[in-house]
């Protein structure tokens, strides 16, 4: 029996188990004492015809989370595999290793637009920054900083969406964040937001709930 996967945007594509093992192994790269091959078995996919991508990411998720108590490694690995669901949701389209930055930067601008578009944030966002300039300040590696528990807790909590699609990576979250906080100033507002995303992302500083919603 030929079994087709559907992907978030509906189209079905032939289920291919290397793509599980690769996402796992990506996952667990640079990690130590974690294994792949383990969170791919004990993740129990169930198969059938037109099985959601998304389930296949949630099992893998859950298979890495339930190994944290066994070495906190599987701590990042769990977040790992967080974030790349995170990524396609807000990409809108498959993460792609050779294209990474640019999806990254350029949903910041697209998606913010959007985001005031709908009324959920204040237009003075896109008018009083330079989108480009503060897209090409966030730096993506700083996702790999992030333990499991934290990067649910802002999906869950945090991030903003529209029709219950994801609309910000944790970079863009911070940074939209900043851009909030540097709108009182009188001046130099992109070099304000910078300095203020630059603190957050980097975990020196963490606002309270209400700054961060």
């Amino acid at each position: 029996m030929n079994i087709n996967v559907k992907k978030r945007n509906g189209r079905l594509v032939d289920f291919d188990v290397e793509k599980i093992n690769r996402s796992a192994e990506r996952a667990c790269e640079n990690l130590e004492n974690v294994s792949a091959s383990e969170i791919v078995l004990d993740a129990k996919i169930k198969l059938y015809d037109k099985v959601k991508t998304s389930e296949i990411d949630k099992s893998l998720i859950s298979s890495a989370s339930s190994k944290i108590e066994k070495d906190p490694s599987y701590n990042y690995v769990a977040a790992r595999l967080l974030l790349n669901t995170i990524y396609k949701e807000v990409f809108g389209e498959s993460v792609y290793s050779e294209s990474f930055e640019l999806q990254y930067h350029k949903s910041f601008i697209v998606n913010l637009k959007k985001l005031v578009k709908e009324g959920i944030l204040d237009k003075k966002l896109t008018e009083e920054f330079d989108l480009k300039k503060l897209s090409e300040a966030i730096n993506t590696s700083r996702d790999l900083k992030w333990k499991y528990l934290g990067i649910q807790t802002i999906y869950d909590r945090y991030l903003l969406h529209i029709e219950g699609r994801r609309m910000e990576s944790p970079q863009g979250f911070f940074m939209r964040v900043a851009m909030g906080l540097a709108l009182a100033e009188k001046e130099n507002k992109e070099e304000w937001a910078i300095k203020f995303y630059d603190t957050l992302s980097s975990f020196d500083l963490m606002s309270s709930t209400p700054t961060l919603f």
